[in-house]
């Protein structure tokens, strides 16, 4: 008489059990929602920077050891407006890729020189009027692998290249002396160059909130061609906020610092030229 209760009972329980794994089933099979709800595929960004800059160059055509010329010195502006755009693409979920590219020319005032200098094939005394010019443009493409991911927090190490167009040059009037007397002279010498760069790092994306982006970038390389010694720095840290899915605003701080120590023999620029700087960025995702 006991059988059939305790059979009853098991029967009730096994089709409860079976109800409630019934209804579980489909909502443990439904994915976790993501910390995010922004984009993640494509993103595009224009910014634009107040940069402080640093640029310390040389450039002797007879070869031999010279000191660098301080271009702040002569009057070149060392805060810049930088516009920037940067575009980024994340094909798989672990693999993102960015291109970028920015310009940015200074032009100084006229100055009197306090001390000489040589700059190509020119001894500058003292006394000369001069005024210096530097135009930079740097096309920079890095890629992303996210050792680590999950819905808040990725990563991985960063590889980046690029190439650096840059172009330096002391204008103005000097005093030569001649059979009937001292007379003025103008004198404009530039050089330009075209550097290819690389350099390897990490990276870190963090969402504390749901819209709230948080990322950072550090990349470096050092290399000792020839006689010459050369360094690339490439960092930076954002905060990016979306009111909307599809649009961001936030504020970046980057620095970049170029340096090409070159041989005594070499008549191409040399020397180091930095960039640091707070930005704001307009954000679109897709």
């Amino acid at each position: 008489m006991l059988n059939i209760p305790l059979r009853i009972m098991g029967r009730g329980l096994l089709a409860g059990a079976t109800a409630v794994l019934s209804l579980a089933g489909p909502a443990a099979a439904q994915p976790q929602p993501a910390a995010s709800d922004v984009p993640d595929t494509f993103r595009l960004e224009v910014g634009g920077f107040r940069l402080g800059s640093d640029t310390q160059l040389t450039f002797n055509t007879t070869g031999g050891s010279r000191p660098p010329v301080d271009f702040e010195s002569l009057d070149l502006p060392e805060t810049a407006t930088r516009f920037y755009v940067e575009g980024f693409w994340r094909p798989w979920r672990r693999h993102q890729f960015s291109l970028s590219f920015y310009r940015l020319n200074r032009d100084g005032d006229p100055t009197t020189l306090q001390r000489e200098i040589v700059w190509g094939d020119r001894v500058l005394t003292a006394g000369t009027t001069a005024r210096a010019r530097v135009a930079s443009s740097y096309w920079s493409g890095v890629y992303r692998f996210a050792a680590y991911k999950n819905d808040k927090v990725e990563v991985g190490p960063a590889v980046g290249m690029g190439l650096l167009s840059l172009e330096a040059g002391i204008a103005g009037e000097t005093t030569v002396a001649g059979a009937a007397g001292s007379e003025s002279e103008p004198f404009d010498v530039s050089r330009s160059r075209n550097q290819p760069t690389g350099d390897l790092g990490a990276y870190v994306y963090w969402w504390p909130l749901g819209r709230l982006l948080v990322r950072g970038d550090m990349r470096y390389i050092f290399v000792s061609p020839g006689n010459s010694e050369a360094s690339i720095t490439d960092g930076r840290v954002a905060v990016l906020y979306h009111p909307l899915r599809n649009l961001g605003v936030g504020l970046q701080y980057t620095y970049t610092k170029f340096r090409y120590e070159r041989d005594v023999l070499s008549t191409d620029l040399g020397g180091h030229l930095r960039y640091s700087g707070g930005q704001l960025v307009v954000s679109a995702a897709f």
